[in-house]
């Protein structure tokens, strides 16, 4: 190409101004559970939903979580096969699906009409990213509304989405610490940013003592499995390695 130009309608990584943009703090990732649940009791929860994670085992893990609030919710990632993502999209569109989650590879090139809101879970590598997911929604002149969930962990990441929202217009979303001027990231920032994602903690209300018994009792009812299955099996070293693992446990518990 010779002497190329790049055209830029409005401005540069702005949002769709019918988008209402907003910023809610956490603390931390049982935050983010807890908010959401603020969500549906205030009325705010308007369907249908699309929520956005960084990796298909958070999101595989909300699924799980959202399912015990009797949620009509699904979820598509690389695991599903074809079929099963197209019957989850397809009963999304028709209103049989209320809630979907799914991580940003998944919902490129699906086209969602009459989504209300948009909630990123986990806030997004880059401005791109975020004018991307939100764009679901406020189309056709209608209204939408779009909800970033940060934790401490992310006050680097959160920049790039402050700006997005001061050039959208959507400033009242903001916290009034963040309404003033940011230091916009540096390349060594942002590449960080993207190459290695914030590594959070399990997404869960279940505390950790529970979590680790079940898992014991999975290994337990595995090992029983392959000494009926195999006459062979040395049963004696998977009941120590199982043991072993009880005594872990107990001295977690302990702690």
């Amino acid at each position: 190409m010779i002497s190329p130009l790049r055209v830029i309608i409005g401005r540069k990584e702005a949002a769709n101004t019918n988008i209402d943009q907003k910023l809610v703090f956490c603390g931390n990732e049982h935050g983010k559970l807890l908010a959401i649940r603020e969500l549906i009791q205030k009325g705010e929860f308007k369907p249908p939903v699309i929520i956005f994670l960084q990796s298909i085992v958070r999101a595989k893990s909300l699924f799980h979580e959202l399912l015990y609030d009797r949620l009509n919710v699904d979820v598509i990632h690389a695991e599903r096969t074809q079929k099963q993502r197209e019957m989850i999209i397809e009963n999304f569109k028709n209103g049989k699906l209320w809630v979907l989650i799914c991580t940003d590879v998944l919902a490129r090139g699906v086209d969602f009409k009459g989504i209300n809101v948009v909630i990123n879970y986990d806030v997004p590598i880059s401005a791109q990213s975020y004018v991307h997911r939100i764009g679901r929604t406020g189309r056709a002149n209608r209204k939408g509304k779009a909800i970033t969930f940060y934790t401490k962990e992310d006050i680097l990441a959160i920049k790039p989405i402050v700006n997005v929202m001061k050039q959208s217009g959507s400033i009242e979303g903001l916290p009034e610490w963040l309404n003033n001027d940011l230091s916009k990231l540096t390349k060594k920032e942002k590449e960080r940013i993207k190459k290695a994602p914030i590594d959070r903690k399990q997404i869960s209300t279940v505390p950790g003592v529970v979590r680790k018994k079940r898992k014991l009792r999975k290994e337990m009812i595995e090992a029983s499995k392959k000494r009926k299955n195999d006459p062979n099996f040395n049963s004696k070293s998977e009941s120590d390695e199982v043991d072993n693992n009880a005594e872990n446990n107990n001295d977690d518990n302990d702690e």
